[in-house]
């Protein structure tokens, strides 16, 4: 009987944990889509809650599929990024919010540059890079008035996360690199909205892609560790 209840219990263990990655997706996507498109359903004194579920779910992502640095660095970034979330959604803490999210890009740089591979033939991907955020910075910084230097600064570290994270030394580096492109320009709708002109559904456009492109680095970096290739596709 005590074999006979092991071994029912074992099964049961790994059905459970079989489930746990399909459980999490669907709880990101649904809270993801919850603050983007319903956000009448949330109480405004709870938005900021709800707005960082997502990141947090992508941080337990990172805790329990890495490991080392890789782990420590993964969720600081994410960490670092929900403090951003949770600044920028108060009135009057935008510079704040702006550091928060600086420091996040360092630290997503640190963990590519630990990754990173030499390759000739990714030079295109920094000159595009290069290329977007010069764009940017003609566009957006000589409107940001006393925020020129928190904005250059910041679009500084942004494109130096983006350079990195082409130069990766593993297969999914695309996903990476698309989820660090979409990054930033998640965080130009941003600027373009706060400091050039507002425009229409920029929450959902700002957030979609933020989400995004959050999703698509931590899966990288996740499907990279080789731990859990099977559980997050």
């Amino acid at each position: 009987m005590t074999t006979l209840s092991t071994t029912l219990a074992r099964i049961t263990n790994k059905h459970i944990l079989a489930r746990v990655p399909t459980l999490w997706l669907v709880a990101f996507i649904g809270f993801s889509l919850l603050y983007i498109a319903l956000p009448g359903l949330i109480p405004s004194g709870w938005r900021w809650l709800f707005k960082i579920v997502p990141i947090a779910l992508l941080l337990f992502l990172a805790l329990t599929r890495t490991e080392g640095r890789v782990r420590t660095l993964l969720g600081l970034g994410l960490v670092l990024s929900a403090i951003g979330d949770v600044l920028l959604a108060m009135d009057g803490l935008f510079v704040q919010g702006l550091a928060a999210f600086l420091l996040a890009q360092v630290t997503y740089t640190v963990l590519f540059v630990t990754q990173r591979r030499w390759q000739p033939r990714r030079l295109p991907w920094a000159a595009l890079i290069l290329v977007y955020a010069l764009v940017c910075t003609l566009v957006i910084v000589p409107a940001a008035g006393d925020m020129q230097l928190p904005v250059t600064a910041y679009m500084i570290a942004i494109s130096l996360m983006a350079i990195t994270a082409g130069f990766r030394n593993d297969q999914q580096f695309l996903w990476v690199a698309m989820g660090a492109l979409i990054f930033m320009v998640s965080d130009t709708l941003i600027a373009v909205g706060r400091f050039v002109t507002p425009f229409e559904y920029s929450g959902i456009a700002v957030m979609g892609t933020y989400y995004l492109a959050q999703w698509l680095i931590c899966v990288g970096i996740v499907r990279h560790s080789g731990r859990s290739a099977g559980a997050v596709t």
